[in-house]
């Protein structure tokens, strides 16, 4: 996949410019041709076999922006992507480090204002479990208006996601002369960090200087450990003791002796003046050559209150190993079945394997890397359409060493494999299968995915309701799942193109509507009229629907939403529950019924639970509702200002 230039095209945004090009991702401004506004892409690089961090990174913040809103935080926007990037609104201003640094101090009541605003983002944060651990300058944007804005959440920890970063890489991540000592470490779940390295900020903004060199070598980073910090009146005697009271405590090497959360942090700072003056706050001088030689007790991690990040057992633990990516496809069903029946968390893996892969000498090309992260982004897409998330590792060793203790840290219920389509492969999944089942205490059930021979569309009308076998039904259960999310999808699509007037016709619709194919291979077939009878109003109210909205002008906003909001969606929910009654006809025959899937069972609707709208078609239908309110709002407000010019 092609990296894109100024110029291009990328889904609906035309890329103006390149804002910045770095190691990791590059950054480039570009026109969202739906609104019309400026907006920014940050789209990873694609050497992820040399740097699998860059996937990491871009995995961590992809799923946590779905989680954040506020003012104080930059707006991520959630489109249809065709490949990896993050969509962010433009923002007006410069980052902190032009104002703070080397020779360049605030004024005190500058810096405690921008304090207490990054107070109230990153306690925030704090009430959703998200701790950003790389607070600093440069990821703080001052805007025109002098509010604040903070971005890059690259690094960030999220207590409902695993931490995919504290698993697989053992250097710890963040800047090293801003994080906190027990980051040093390896701790990422304990918001303490965050209040840590904002005494830095508050250090630097008073003194503008670090406490400690700004250096990437960790022997010196963690010098922290051990020493306290000079006091910043050593520095800047100008500074209130009260003020310095507070960074020193801030920047306690024990966590257990910093302020205990952002609220006792901000009200200290609310009121710094009614604070007691003590020796800590007035003190000037650096820590004695005693203290230096002889300093206090090294900082420890604490596993009593914050224990250090794993991935916890809350639901059933799904492995799909990307071993042969010509039969990725296989296992992905496989994985994609399992999970719905088992409302299971996914995991995929691909293994970097350093001697015995044959394809070793070729993993430094960089365009092998972006195979794989397009390979890792097809993945991901199939499995968001069934609103199953899953993560994706990196790791590097021997496969079967790998696959092992992955499967033993997750707990993994199921390691599903891919068949192999290389002759001469070592890597064939019957082969790891029996290798991994050879060693002792690998608790994990394995299978090798074949390919699903059986298929709803074509194949059911020609079956009597009494032959079907327990697979047979499962597929059909899969089949109708997707039917639903496809039928979400199908609509957003299509009010996204009209919005975009982009020329298209009602049949467009009815040629990818696999509903029709689905009901048209059944029309003819007695034993099957029962539930073509169910499924056919349906489909016929959802072609009305779409009729309906292409005759509505692109520009009347409102009544779009009208009919989204108030026909297709209502009737979406009326479709899961009739997909619920088909799949209870199709197993009224079996003797042997095979587990439910939840989502045909549950009578509860998802388009009527916006926090489940995390990631494909429910996301996308939440956010087309946004762009919509976005539209209409942007149209009132032409049309007020046209008013108030024609009456000037």
């Amino acid at each position: 996949m092609a990296f894109p230039e100024v110029g291009d095209t990328l889904d609906i945004f035309t890329i103006i410019s390149k804002l910045h090009d770095g190691a990791l991702t590059t950054i480039f401004l570009a026109e969202d041709q739906l609104t019309r506004e400026e907006v920014v892409l940050k789209i990873p690089c694609g050497d992820i076999l040399n740097k699998p961090i860059i996937l990491y990174h871009y995995q961590n913040e992809e799923r946590i922006s779905r989680r954040i809103e506020h003012p104080g935080i930059v707006r991520f926007i959630h489109r249809h992507r065709s490949r990896q990037y993050l969509i962010m609104e433009k923002l007006s201003g410069k980052d902190l480090r032009a104002e703070v640094g080397t020779n360049h101090i605030l004024e005190l009541h500058d810096a405690l204002v921008l304090m207490k605003q990054l107070c109230e983002i990153v306690g925030y944060l704090h009430k959703q479990s998200i701790v950003h651990l790389d607070l600093k300058p440069e990821n703080i944007l001052r805007l025109n208006n002098s509010t604040i804005k903070l971005i890059d959440f690259g690094l960030a920890s999220c207590a409902s996601l695993p931490d995919l970063l504290t698993l697989d890489f053992q250097n710890p991540q963040g800047t090293p002369w801003y994080i906190a000592p027990e980051q040093l470490l390896g701790e990422r779940a304990d918001p303490r960090c965050d209040i840590y390295s904002m005494g830095m900020i508050l250090y630097e903004m008073f003194t503008g200087k670090l406490p400690w060199p700004r250096s990437s070598k960790l022997n010196t980073a963690r010098r922290r450990l051990r020493h306290d910090p000079i006091p910043p009146r050593y520095y800047q005697p100008d500074i209130p003791p009260q003020i310095q009271s507070i960074i020193l405590r801030a920047l306690c090497r024990h966590p257990s002796d910093r302020y205990s959360s952002v609220p006792d942090l901000q009200y200290d700072l609310n009121y710094w003046r009614q604070l007691p003056v003590t020796p800590q706050g007035t003190n000037s001088r650096k820590p004695s050559i005693w203290k230096r030689i002889f300093p206090g007790k090294p900082v420890q991690l604490n596993s009593s209150r914050y224990q250090k990040t794993k991935l916890l057992k809350r639901k059933p633990q799904i492995v799909g190993a990307l071993i042969d990516s010509s039969t990725s496809h296989d296992m992905l069903m496989e994985v994609r079945k399992q999970a719905l029946i088992h409302s299971a968390e996914i995991t995929l893996v691909h293994v970097i394997q350093e001697e015995s892969d044959p394809h070793t000498t070729h993993y430094g090309i960089t365009v092998e890397g972006e195979e794989l992260m397009a390979e890792f982004e097809r993945s991901v897409q199939n499995l968001r359409r069934f609103s199953i998330d899953p993560s994706i590792r990196i790791i590097r060793g021997d496969l079967i060493d790998v696959l092992e203790g992955l499967c033993r840290t997750l707990e993994a219920d199921l390691l599903v494999l891919g068949t192999s389509r290389k002759e001469k492969s070592l890597l064939r999944g019957a082969s790891v299968r029996r290798r991994l089942e050879r060693r002792k205490n690998f608790l994990s059930k394995v299978t090798v995915a074949e390919q699903e021979l059986f298929s709803p569309v074509t194949d059911l009308r020609n079956l009597q309701p009494e032959s079907l076998t327990e697979q047979q039904v499962l597929s059909c259960d899969i089949f109708l799942v997707d039917l639903w999310f496809e039928q979400l999808h199908l609509h957003t699509e299509f009010i996204y193109k009209l919005l975009l007037q982009q020329e298209q016709k009602n049949d467009s619709y009815v040629d990818n509507c696999r509903l029709g194919q689905f009901l048209e291979s059944l029309e003819k077939s007695e034993c099957w009229n029962h539930i073509w009878s169910i499924l056919d109003l349906i489909h016929r109210q959802f072609h009305s629907i779409t009729t309906k909205m292409s005759k509505v002008s692109p520009s009347d906003h409102t009544a779009l939403q009208n009919i989204y909001t108030l026909e297709s969606l209502p009737l979406a929910c009326t479709f899961k529950k009739s997909l619920g009654q088909v799949s209870r006809i199709l197993r009224a025959r079996l003797e042997e019924k095979p587990p439910p899937v939840p989502f045909l069972v549950d009578t509860s609707c998802p388009v009527t639970m916006p926090y489940l709208a995390c990631y494909g078609p429910l996301l996308r239908a939440l956010t087309l509702d946004r762009d919509l309110c976005v539209l209409i709002e942007k149209n009132c407000t032409r049309l007020s200002n046209s008013g108030l010019s024609g009456v000037h």
